[in-house]
């Protein structure tokens, strides 16, 4: 997903507020890896990584 498409707003709701859920990679607590990016009202997934 690119930078300036993290503003849209979301095709279900018009919602602009987005969650990104990340995975932890256990070997290294300090890195994590993209899971998905969803919109906070109706959840749509507009990413998973």
């Amino acid at each position: 997903m690119k930078f300036e498409d993290l503003f849209k707003e979301c095709p279900r709701c018009g919602c602009k507020d987005k969650i990104v859920k990340r995975k932890i990679i256990d070997e290294h607590k300090a890195f994590a890896s993209l899971r998905e990016i969803v919109c906070e009202k109706c959840g749509y997934v507009f990413q998973k990584g």
